[in-house]
């Protein structure tokens, strides 16, 4: 028998095509506030939510404005933009479908919600540099110039990010390497001596040497990094990361010229290379014969404890490069893996009473966003938390 759609149904889908009329619009709004059709009205959002393509359109800007019409709670006004903005949802990089309705409600009145102790600041461009001879710069706030010189070449500041000048003189002789680390809550975009760009996520450590010389280029890093590869066909770059639980850099990416993104945390429960443009080769350890050609939109997962485990399946390349897009994308990820991301960008330890509960959450929110704005919007969705008494760490209760 033909599924016959019911009054909530019919509204919700006129709603999407713009056509309600002014009584329509309060007769939905009515029946969306009824308690018994909150599953209903959530299964109707998600719905929508899914089969909202990203055309990214919306400016950063205009995204910052639409969250602060739907975080100040105007249950009017966050119909209008739902219905309004319903082709561009995505990209507004901030409501949870499973917490729109919830974004509707009235908040509670009763102190079930916890304070912030002490609010955290997002994270911000920084980092240190570690030299050849073990000493450290950082570079959270120096101005533009050069920076130092190393024998193979000189490292500058320009607006902000470092890049290396190779010397051209230098071809042969001992390599020097520098390394470049983001503790937690910063991040960091550096130019390497052969044009190559790289981003690195917070809790991250590139090694690499300040000239690039013999017959290929190759780094290493841990944490997360977006690479952008300056072609040189005479020398492969290769990238070597942790692929297994030894802690050691057994992962390899030989690259050409191309673009993407390697995960390889250690808390993760799989190293993961992402290939946005050209092409990659990734072994799981150097001696694996185990390898893979990566194509544009493939990702290839290493699961930590194997040196031959290896899976390709097509990869959410806009889930992938959110943090380098100033975004936290949360979409269909349990409180666990969440709770990671907020860690390492604020800068928190995070604890659990009992076992991690069982959350998920939808959706993406601005990683300028400070600790406080963030868990407000996990608390729609279910979260509790309270902080120790030196507001450094973060305790997510039990439901």
């Amino acid at each position: 028998m033909e599924h016959q759609p019911s009054r909530l149904e019919y509204l919700f889908e006129r709603s999407c095509q713009q056509a309600l009329s002014d009584a329509e619009r309060q007769e939905l709004d009515s029946l969306m506030e009824a308690p018994e059709a909150a599953a209903q009205v959530d299964a109707l959002l998600r719905a929508s939510w899914e089969q909202t393509e990203d055309d990214g359109s919306l400016s950063l800007d205009k995204r910052h404005k639409m969250a602060g019409y739907i975080i100040g709670g105007r249950r009017q006004r966050m119909m209008a933009l739902l219905i309004s903005w319903r082709a561009v949802a995505a990209a507004a990089a901030i409501v949870a479908s499973v917490g729109v309705y919830r974004w509707m409600q009235p908040h509670p009145t009763n102190n079930s919600k916890p304070a912030v102790v002490a609010d955290m600041l997002a994270g911000r461009e920084g980092a240190i540099l570690t030299l050849s001879d073990g000493s450290t710069v950082v570079l959270d706030s120096l101005k533009d110039g050069k920076l130092l010189q190393e024998k193979a070449g000189n490292a500058v500041l320009q607006h902000g990010q470092l890049a290396y000048e190779q010397k051209s003189e230098q071809t042969n002789g001992p390599v020097v390497y520098n390394s470049i680390t983001t503790p937690r809550g910063r991040q960091y975009h550096l130019q390497l001596p052969d044009g190559s760009r790289v981003w690195l996520n917070a809790a991250t450590t590139l090694r690499y040497p300040v000239a690039f010389t013999g017959n290929e280029r190759s780094v290493e890093v841990s944490g997360e990094a977006y690479f952008e590869i300056a072609q040189d066909a005479g020398k492969p770059f290769r990238v070597h990361f942790t692929s297994n639980s030894a802690n050691d850099k057994d992962g390899l990416i030989n690259v050409l010229g191309t673009s993407f993104n390697i995960s390889a945390y250690q808390d993760d429960m799989a190293a993961k290379v992402t290939l946005i443009t050209g092409k990659v080769m990734v072994k799981p350890s150097l001696t694996s014969t185990n390898e893979n050609i990566l194509m544009p939109g493939q990702q290839a997962a290493l699961k930590y404890g194997s040196n031959t485990g290896m899976t390709v399946l097509p990869a959410d390349t806009a889930r992938t490069l959110a943090w380098k897009n100033g975004i936290m994308n949360l979409h269909n990820m349990p409180l666990s893996e969440v709770m990671k991301q907020i860690s390492r960008w604020y800068n928190i330890d995070i604890a659990y009473e009992g076992a991690i509960p069982d959350i998920t959450f939808w959706g993406e929110i601005s990683r300028s966003e400070n600790l406080s704005t963030v868990l407000e919007f996990m608390s729609a969705s279910g979260l509790k938390y309270k902080f120790d008494d030196n507001g450094t760490k973060l305790i997510v209760r039990k439901s």
